[in-house]
């Protein structure tokens, strides 16, 4: 009998550990890649290898146990030697890859005799689908394309991801794929993207060449310390002991006991918040581990010479945001590496934290982006008008890149130059409450700045009145609030401005997007934002509080609404809705300057 069966009470265990072994594996394999003589780096390499035999030895995955056992008897040879070639580091990492797959295929429920059976195995089977999304978006049909990549071979799409980057979007997109999973599987992941999506199986159509698979990263668990779990336990029992105290107060109406009682559960659920949070928070190196690799695969495959360095690994944010994050940090190096830098140089990442967000930074030391250049290139894709450039400033010229089909690639090549890759980012950055600025380097090159909040949960939020409803705004985008007397906006054609003195910032009517009508009275509160690397005011009519809340996500047909991001419901029962700015002003505001302040 299998044991792995007759023990499903340690099965997470064994793959959330397994897992954090090979992610060590993987930056001592880093090390020793520069450093082949390291001999720490070496036998940290085999006691993670020894732990994984010896995990899936007990739990009956001797395929794996095997596997982990020959790449120890090879190391122990390699070690004797007293040094590592550059091949037999390469040995090595061809031999976690092998362990990677095995417990990908584990963790996916398939028995280990299919990992044995190669890449004809029958349970990999061709699907000819035809799948519809409406009123979908064109980063979201790329999404899609990037979730049906990651669950095999995708051999044809139709229409182009190219055309549909060009804004051309379907009714209906026709697909083969090549993988392991049934039709409900496959559908049930692209509803991840957006609950409309239909999928159905249709008769096979003839083929087209093969795009390639990119895998996700990231793992449905965490591992918490058992200190942690001993103050979950404090604090549940802490919580029950001022329940009994409302409980008897209340009875006995003692309205100074009650309110002590009160702020005391204040204090309790603070400090409860806070260990939730401290749980669901993961190194940034989770997700940056693999680039090192990738990197050296990519500079071995154009001829450069690139050196990764890796900056604040140890900033820790929410797991589920870098999940989300590991797509546009492996775009934004292949990128760099294929037309930002051209024979030699340095690709950093680096993070730190600031308060309540983190910000990273993708900088490299290329030719760097040249914003005449960017204007003369996109004029001549039609994505600029004659002259309209005038009205942009620096760094609205850079989010050029952003726009779907915009590529600063002089041809299309394996890993980037169809201009799809940064609209997919910036979408992902906004979901997640976060913006990118795009900042020219310090002397050359270029700085991809994300700007994330630690967590996707609970966030601190302004409460505002517009056009007669309440509303909360992000605090993370909110630079200050000003009372601006509404004689004080300018109007130019249909836009507002407002003069603060050293800049002009454009503004706009926060109850127009919400479909109410402004007020009319001369009160107004103009609260300045920051959006996609400048700055805007949103005009309301007043600003009635600030609370932390919890922001549920919205489902289908709310979550398809431009500019709200989630909900949340107040004490007194009210919904609100979170409005983000970012998403509200997807483009830049073309209105006049006094400088490149805007």
């Amino acid at each position: 009998m299998d044991r792995s069966v007759s023990q499903p009470e340690y099965f997470h265990i064994f793959l959330a550990e397994t897992q954090e072994h090979l992610l060590t594996m993987q930056r001592w394999l880093s090390v020793m890649s520069d450093h082949p003589e390291d001999r720490e780096a070496l036998l940290c390499l085999f006691r993670s290898l020894h732990s994984i035999k010896g995990m899936a030895a007990s739990m009956g995955y001797k395929g794996l146990a095997k596997e982990a056992h020959d790449m120890e008897d090879g190391l122990d040879r390699l070690r004797r030697s007293g040094t590592l070639s550059v091949e037999a580091v390469e040995h090595l990492y061809h031999g976690w890859e092998r362990l990677e797959e095995r417990l990908a295929d584990i963790s996916a429920g398939f028995p280990e005799s299919r990992q044995e059976a190669g890449a004809d195995d029958p349970q990999d089977r061709l699907h000819t689908l035809r799948i519809s999304m409406p009123g979908g978006t064109v980063a979201l049909w790329i999404l899609l394309v990037n979730e049906l990549m990651r669950l095999g071979t995708l051999q044809s799409c139709r229409p182009e991801p190219e055309k549909i980057a060009e804004g051309a979007l379907p009714a209906v997109m026709d697909v083969d794929l090549l993988c392991r999973f049934g039709i409900d599987d496959i559908e049930q992941r692209c509803k991840k993207i957006c609950d409309c999506v239909v999928v159905e199986s249709t008769m096979r159509a003839d083929s087209e060449p093969v795009l390639a698979i990119q895998h996700g990263v990231g793992q449905a668990t965490v591992r918490v310390s058992t200190n942690l779990l001993d103050r979950f336990v404090g604090l549940s029992g802490e919580l029950l002991t001022v329940r009994h105290r409302l409980r008897a107060s209340l009875k006995q109406g003692l309205q100074e006991e009650i309110e002590g009682s009160c702020l005391q559960l204040d204090r309790l659920l603070a400090d409860l918040r806070q260990q939730v949070l401290d749980a669901r928070m993961v190194p940034l190196e989770a997700v940056t581990a693999p680039l090192p690799r990738l990197v050296r695969d990519l500079c071995r495959s154009t001829g450069k010479a690139i050196r990764l360095n890796l900056v604040g690994n140890e900033v820790r944010l929410d797991r589920a945001i870098l999940e989300a994050m590991s797509e546009p940090l492996v775009h934004m190096v292949r990128n760099a590496v294929d037309h930002g830098i051209d024979e030699r140089g340095t690709i950093t990442i680096a993070a730190r934290r600031d308060r309540d967000r983190v910000t990273l930074d993708v900088i490299d030391d290329g030719r760097g982006l040249d914003p005449q250049w960017l204007v003369e290139r996109a004029r001549q894709d039609g994505f600029l008008e004659a002259g309209q450039d005038a009205y942009l400033s620096g760094a609205e010229l850079l989010q050029l890149i952003c726009r779907p089909g915009f590529t600063t690639a002089p041809r299309i090549t394996e890993t980037s130059g169809r201009g799809i890759g940064m609209e997919v980012v910036r979408h992902t950055v906004d979901k997640l409450g976060g913006t990118l600025q795009i900042l020219p380097g310090q002397g050359q090159g270029v700085c991809f700045r994300f700007i994330l909040p630690l967590t996707v949960s609970i966030m601190p939020v302004l409460l505002v009145e517009a056009g007669g409803q309440t509303v909360a705004l992000p605090l993370m985008w909110i630079e200050q609030t000003l009372d601006v007397p509404r004689q004080q906006l300018r109007s130019f054609d249909d836009s507002h401005t407002v003069d603060l003195g050293n800049r002009e910032l454009p503004v706009v009517f926060l109850s127009r997007h919400l479909g109410q009508s402004a007020s009319t009275g001369n009160g107004s509160s103009t609260i300045i934002c920051e959006l996609r690397g400048g700055h805007a005011g949103l005009v309301v009519d007043a600003v009635t509080g600030q609370k932390e809340v919890f922001v549920k996500p919205l489902d289908f047909p709310l979550n398809r609404i431009q500019g709200l991001s989630g909900a949340t419901i107040l004490g007194d029962g009210r919904v609100v809705f979170l409005i983000d700015p970012c998403s509200l002003l997807p483009s830049p505001l073309l209105i006049p300057s006094k400088g490149d302040n805007l």
